[in-house]
This record gives structure tokens, C-alpha cells and sequence, in this order.
């Protein structure tokens, strides 16, 4: 078994189940923890895959390569991700009164000091996915399709996006649930999951899409800030290693794609069981360095967050990852 132990005084308090699969652009399986079959929703781990129907469109849009890279991301909704999606919006011709993501306060917590300071309540634009809605609304106008009801499963865009799912994840029967934002979202085998991104990795490896596989991760790369955010573990890892990119999703899941590692371009899905998000950073970074792939290990020692402290500011416990990659 594959956990996060949770460590007071030096005795075991609480643990979280690990489950992970590393697989190649080839189809094979290189490593794995816990079950590689365990199926879980993607959550916003599938918003490259998302983004594919609009990547055709960009340049008819005039939508620039940080477009793209917010309409991907779960952005922590501070200034510079807020005007993102307001050029967005304006340059597709986008209304933000037709995002139907909701609003929560922004994840960035200077944002929402200086917001609670000034009185200023938060909007759509602050949702973490109001670049993907925008992104889906523009697709939506550059086909001649109706923006009503967009979110909907059975809208074409949405249908359209289905599709690609179950193309990049060499799958059929995928399980259908409504995410935080009322999109639909996407339920499977964490090896398939990790096929995806090997072709995220590889687009080469996925014909149908691959010179939108390639625009997506170039994007991600490029504007690693816009993907998340200060602090954020996608952000920071993108920012700091080389040949990958990050993309977390709730209830502790994480999609990654790997290029040029010495297992050949990689995709790795990873899930906590029990969906606590402490144990997600950890985990992850601890599975990259058992793989290898790490350019620049001492730059993640900020997300691993190993130390427990009291409200007193005492030392009182740690989180220690308690597995080895089980090589194929």
C-alpha cells in the first residue's frame, strides 16, 4: 500500500491512500502505486483536453497564446488572471454575464485581503474556471453554435469535447458527473488518465489531435503563472523543472505530462483516495523524484510542506510520503 502518513510526536495519527500510474507515449505502463485501474474524476486535470474544440479558432478570435493558457487553467483569480479573462472575453465577443462557472471568492490570498479591505465582493471573473467558460463560449460563437445552455452535456461543444476525451483516453465508457463549475466532467481509470498525458507529452502519439495536443502544452509551459498562480503547486512546478507541465484537480487529483525523461515522454495520473488536498503536493512530488524527472528538486521543498505546526506556532507533527514506485 501507498501513503501520506501524518506523524505526531513521532506516532502515526492519520494516513491517505496513494494511488498513481505512470505510463509512456507507447501505451506502456512504467510504474504505478496502489491500483491503476482506481477511477476517479478528472476534475480540471482534463482542461487541456477541454480546450481542444477553440485551439482551431485562436487566430480567427485574434486569441493570443495567454488565452489559451487561462481558458486551461484553475486560476487563483488575482489581477493579472481577472484582465486575462476580460481580453478574452472582449476579443471573442463574450459577455461575462453569460459564464455560468458561479463566483467564489479567489483563491489568492493577498486578492482576497485587498478585496475584504475595500469592500469589493467577488465576481465571476475571480471563479478559478472563468477562463475555461470563456474559452468554451468563444468556441462556441467561432462554430455558429448557441451559447445557451453551452455548459449542458448535450450541447454540441460539449458533445464535441466528449469526443476528444474519449479519443485521447482510448476509451468508450466514461462516467458522466457535473463539476464545481456546472460543466460536464469526466470519470476514469487513473491509466488511462495517464495515457492522456503521455499524449499531451507525445502528440505525435495521438494523430487526431496533435498539433492541438502540442499548441496546449507550449501554452501551459509558456505562462505557468496564468495556469494557477503565486505559491500554486502547478505554477511552481512548471516554473522551476524542466520538460513538464502540472495540472491539478479537486479532491486531490493531478494529472502530469513528462518530455525527454529517461523512461522516454511520460503521462502520470495520481489520486488521494480520500480526496485531501494536504497530501496532494507531497505525493506528487515525491512519485517525480522517485521517476527521475526532476530538473531542480530543492526549488519544490516550499509545496512539500512536511512540517505540522499548533496554533501556537510549535512543531508538532510531520507528513512523511510512505511508498516506492512499483516498477513495471
Amino acid at each position: 500500500m501507498a501513503y501520506i502518513h501524518i506523524l505526531r510526536g513521532g506516532l502515526l495519527e492519520s494516513r491517505h491512500k496513494v494511488h498513481a500510474v505512470v505510463v509512456s507515449s507507447s501505451g506502456q505502463r512504467v510504474a504505478s502505486l496502489g491500483d491503476p485501474q482506481f477511477s476517479s474524476f478528472l476534475r480540471s486535470s482534463a482542461k487541456a483536453f477541454q480546450a481542444q474544440p477553440l485551439i482551431p479558432h485562436l487566430q480567427t478570435l485574434s486569441l493570443e497564446e495567454r488565452h489559451l493558457a487561462i481558458a486551461m487553467a484553475s486560476h487563483a483569480g488575482d489581477a493579472t488572471h481577472v484582465e486575462t479573462v476580460l481580453e478574452l472575453l472582449s476579443r471573442a465577443g463574450v459577455d461575462s454575464a453569460w459564464l455560468k462557472c458561479g463566483i467564489h471568492a479567489p483563491f489568492d490570498p493577498e486578492t482576497r485581503k485587498e478585496m475584504r479591505v475595500i469592500g469589493l465582493k467577488p465576481t465571476v471573473l475571480q471563479n478559478n474556471c472563468s477562463g475555461k467558460h470563456a474559452g468554451m463560449l468563444a468556441a462556441c460563437l467561432a462554430k455558429g453554435l448557441p451559447t445557451q445552455n453551452y455548459e449542458k452535456f448535450d450541447h454540441p461543444l460539449q458533445q464535441e469535447i466528449f469526443n476528444v476525451i474519449k479519443t485521447c483516453f482510448g476509451l468508450e465508457d466514461i462516467g458522466i458527473g457535473i463539476d464545481g463549475c456546472s460543466v460536464p466532467c469526466f470519470r476514469v481509470p487513473l491509466e488511462k488518465a495517464a495515457l492522456a498525458m503521455s499524449r499531451l507529452a507525445d502528440p505525435k502519439s495521438q494523430p487526431e489531435y496533435d498539433n492541438g495536443l502540442e499548441i496546449a502544452y507550449t501554452a501551459m509551459r509558456n505562462q505557468p503563472h496564468l495556469i494557477a498562480g503565486k505559491n500554486r503547486s502547478d505554477t511552481v512546478l512548471m516554473q522551476t523543472q524542466d520538460n513538464l507541465i502540472s495540472k491539478i484537480g479537486a479532491e486531490a487529483y493531478v494529472g502530469v505530462s513528462v518530455r525527454h525523461s529517461s523512461h522516454g515522454h511520460l503521462g502520470i495520473a495520481m489520486k488521494i483516495e480520500d480526496g485531501a488536498e494536504r497530501a496532494r503536493d507531497l505525493a506528487i512530488i515525491e512519485i517525480l523524484e522517485q521517476l527521475g524527472v526532476l530538473s531542480n528538486p530543492s526549488a519544490l521543498e516550499m509545496l512539500k510542506t512536511p512540517i505540522i505546526k499548533n496554533h501556537a506556532g510549535l512543531e508538532v507533527g510531520e507528513m512523511k510520503a510512505a511508498f516506492a514506485l512499483e516498477w513495471a
